[in-house]
């Protein structure tokens, strides 16, 4: 017997923004809609697929198909309803599926987001859980993210981690996991070595499975970047919990991000200060967005980009006397900080 089928709550977790964006269709901002060549013919002249967060569902006038984001996986992938739903519903990431033969043809300009079987997903599951144990464990580790200000049932609940660089192998092989398949999700080089190495690693966690990890350095003499994420598209970091309510805080940065999440507050991370046409759609969602990015210039251009696509909903904060939010988790008053901002910042009418 068939199981009952949410819709509302699919949609919910799987805006059309983002599944579109898993396809590799490079979609920008027109009007009201997001605009890109259509996947189901050859689209060589003006762009004609539409994508409309604000309905969660996509039109092309050419062809002249259009519909929800079930349709659309219907669509792409060549299967039923139920199998749609099925692809779209499951533990993480879209399955493997061959799109139209004109979409594969076609170059996009961006690169899209890995598409994970479930080995792939069950070596990220396995990643997050040998690194978040290793974190517990780990006293340097540890004392790092504490004096970071986040509290324990915060980082405990964001299944915070450490990858010492020496574990995840043996862990899969126990597990009976696939190495390579850990490798083709960018967890370890062909080498064998771990990607995240020496990194405190924080995962995007969506419907309880891992889609992404980013890690950051704890040592001030390392000399490898800061930050470091896995292969693909950035996802918006914290979307599961944000996307229940009507405002949101946007950052930058995991540390912001955390800072926020321990008192109570729902944000969303860029990791970094791109915006891409995705991000912007997704954001439409929400009632207000508090931008409270890097007090620095590329901080300060991002936020400009942001508030002149978001309009009024759009409330640029400014932190007297701090880089950014993540600096506030280390002061006893950092939330009355953040709070009184907005009392000197304009608001929107």
């Amino acid at each position: 017997m068939f199981k009952r089928i949410d819709i509302a709550a699919l949609k919910r977790d799987h805006p059309i923004t983002e599944v579109v964006s898993r396809f590799g269709i490079d979609v920008r901002p027109s009007g009201r809609a997001l605009v890109g060549r259509c996947p189901f013919h050859p689209d060589h002249g003006r762009p004609n697929f539409h994508v409309y967060s604000a309905t969660e569902s996509w039109y092309c006038f050419r062809c002249a198909e259009g519909g929800d984001v079930i349709r659309f996986v219907e669509r792409i992938a060549g299967v039923s309803f139920r199998e749609a739903v099925e692809l779209l519903d499951g533990p993480s990431t879209l399955c493997h599926v061959s799109p139209p033969r004109s979409f594969r043809a076609a170059k996009p300009r961006s690169r899209p987001a890995p598409v994970h079987g479930s080995a792939e997903r069950a070596c990220l599951a396995a990643a997050v859980d040998v690194y978040h144990n290793r974190l517990l464990a780990d006293t340097r580790a540890l004392g790092y993210v504490e004096c970071r200000g986040i509290d324990r049932t915060t980082f405990e609940g964001c299944r915070l981690g450490f990858a010492a660089g020496d574990e995840l192998v043996a862990y899969l092989r126990w597990l009976r996991l696939p190495v390579q398949a850990a490798v083709r999700v960018g967890l370890l080089g062909r080498d064998g070595r771990e990607f995240l190495a020496g990194r405190v690693v924080a995962p995007e966690i969506r419907v309880g499975q891992p889609l992404w990890l980013v890690g950051r350095t704890i040592d001030p003499r390392d000399v490898r970047p800061k930050y470091l994420g896995l292969p693909g598209r950035k996802p918006l970091f914290g979307w599961e919990f944000a996307a229940s309510h009507h405002d949101v805080w946007v950052v930058e940065g995991i540390f912001d991000f955390l800072t926020l999440r321990s008192w109570g507050m729902p944000a969303l991370a860029l990791v970094g200060t791109q915006v891409r046409p995705e991000t912007l759609a997704a954001l439409e969602r929400f009632r207000r967005i508090y931008l409270a990015l890097d007090n620095d210039p590329a901080g300060r251009d991002a936020s400009r980009r942001l508030a002149d696509h978001l309009g009024d909903r759009a409330i640029p904060v400014s932190l007297p006397g701090v880089k950014d939010v993540a600096d506030l988790a280390v002061r006893q008053n950092g939330r009355e900080i953040l709070v009184r901002a907005l009392d000197i910042t304009p608001l929107a009418a």
